[in-house]
């Protein structure tokens, strides 16, 4: 047995262990062939609602499971927030891993990372326009890192550091690089395999796919949960879930599955960026979802250079209903559809910066707003002049993209080069999208030009037709 199979094998040993119970339809197989590293596959026929595996609550690496929950403060915890209380606790686990409960669990987990936080200068230019790029946050996290969790490791050196002569000097040598590139693969694990630990009548506010806003998940508090994160995820394929019940969580089959089938979770209705971000990689499956986001930044800049009266009465009015966000996206839908595509509230703070002085103050004191399916003409030329603005945010135009057509990562390509083409394939999503919506916003704009001339046509008729009259009487 290889040293991958034998790490496997030891893992679903010690989880068995732990109180789980693990379906003898499933196993653990390597994937690396597919560049999918560890995955989970139906070795016998599967029927819907069936248990594949069930993992105590206790077996769960989280920050309530960790011995530090009794020796540091639940205060500490708390001015930590879920996110660092749980790097905190995993670098405990780690760097005490000879005697950590959760040992054979970190053997079978990644220690290299493709997402775009470990990317290089030169291969995150290959992303251009996209507004991933000012999510990936790394500087941000480096400074939580530094002024937020290195101090607790200091405070509590002697505990975090136990039995070790030089706890101190360990705890100080945690600003070093080296440590914060730790804290870092310690973040982006919790961003790819972490669950948010639901309780069991948690309420949350869903949207209509029964999906929680990433803000909404934010406040759970985090956990590892082993086995669970194994299974890879696929928007098409996805034929298992996760449930929540007072002592396990049951991964339970929600079709049938046939053997020889690899077992897929799904990671909600994530574009491509995001997918690559976190995770780091990307699926064809996913460009369903696949989005632009138009900074309010570019609206601002806009709205200031246009002669917009009241600016920033009009943005305070906006913001307190809600809708001054740093970015609006533009969605893909086939086929496009401005309806289906272009966000609301982006259509709604155009309109309303549009509005003249009276009209404006007159919904104001209505505590109305434009609505955003009586899009004007100037709300579309603004529109259709954002999009060209977005676009041209990007270094290639998409027909550049596709004279050399991307193909998908293989085992056989450098990192680098499976890096640039995930890239490419995110930018040429995202610029299909601003292609489509030129189109239909042109499109639109025209049909809103010969309306226009028709009743204005009409208008002119009538006023003539009235003079006649009045002439002839």
């Amino acid at each position: 047995m290889n040293p991958f199979d034998e790490s496997s094998h030891a893992f679903i040993v010690w989880l068995s262990k732990c109180g789980a119970e693990i379906s003898q339809k499933i196993k653990l197989q390597d994937l690396r062939n597919i560049q999918a590293g560890r995955g989970v596959v139906a070795v016998q026929n599967i029927e819907q609602d069936e248990l594949l595996f069930r993992i105590p609550r206790t077996a769960i690496l989280s920050v309530e499971n960790s011995i530090l929950s009794n020796e540091i403060p639940k205060a500490t915890f708390e001015h930590l927030g879920p996110w660092l209380s749980l790097i905190f606790v995993m670098l405990y686990e780690y760097n005490n891993r000879h005697v950590s409960n959760w040992a054979p669990y970190f053997n079978v987990l990644p220690t290299e990372f493709n997402t775009l936080m470990f990317w290089e200068a030169d291969e995150l230019e290959e992303l251009q326009g996209s507004a991933v790029r000012a999510k990936i946050g790394k500087e941000e996290a480096d400074n939580m890192f530094k002024n937020q969790l290195v101090p607790v490791i200091r405070e509590f050196a002697e505990m975090f550091f136990s039995g070790d002569s030089r706890a101190r000097e360990r705890a100080e040598a945690m600003m070093e690089n080296h440590n914060i590139d730790l804290m870092h693969k310690m973040g982006s694990l919790i961003m790819a395999y972490a669950f948010d630990l639901e309780p069991m009548n948690v309420q949350k506010d869903v949207d209509e796919e029964g999906y929680a806003s990433e803000d909404e998940d934010e406040a759970l508090p985090k956990g590892m949960v082993p086995l669970a994160d194994m299974l890879n995820a696929d928007a098409d394929r996805n034929n298992a879930c996760l449930f929540y019940e007072a002592e396990f969580l049951s991964m339970k089959a929600i079709k049938p599955i046939v053997a020889g089938d690899e077992i897929f979770n799904d990671y909600g209705p994530l574009p491509r960026s995001d997918l690559l971000r976190r995770y780091g990689y990307i699926t064809e499956n996913y460009a369903q979802y696949d989005v632009v986001e138009i900074p309010f930044t570019r609206i601002a800049q806009a709205a200031s250079k246009g002669g917009i009266t009241l600016y920033e009465d009009k943005i305070e009015y906006l913001d307190e209903h809600g809708l001054i966000e740093t970015g609006y996206d533009i969605c893909a839908s086939n086929p496009f559809s401005i309806e289906e595509s272009m966000s609301p509230e982006l259509i709604t703070i155009v309109e309303t910066l549009l509005l003249d002085e009276d009209e404006f103050e007159r919904l104001k004191r209505k505590g109305k707003l434009p609505k955003p399916d009586q899009i004007s003409t100037r709300g579309i030329e603004v529109l259709h002049n954002f999009v060209i603005s977005q676009r041209q945010e990007y270094g290639t135009t998409l027909e550049q993209d596709m004279r050399d057509v991307p193909v998908s990562p293989t085992s056989e390509m450098t990192l680098k080069d499976r890096r640039c083409g995930m890239a490419k394939l995110v930018r040429m999503g995202e610029k299909k999208i601003l292609q489509d919506a030129e189109k239909a916003l042109f499109a639109l704009l025209q049909e809103k030009n010969r309306t226009n001339r028709v009743a204005k046509r009409r208008a002119e008729d009538e006023h003539y037709d009235l003079g006649k009259r009045q002439r002839g009487r």
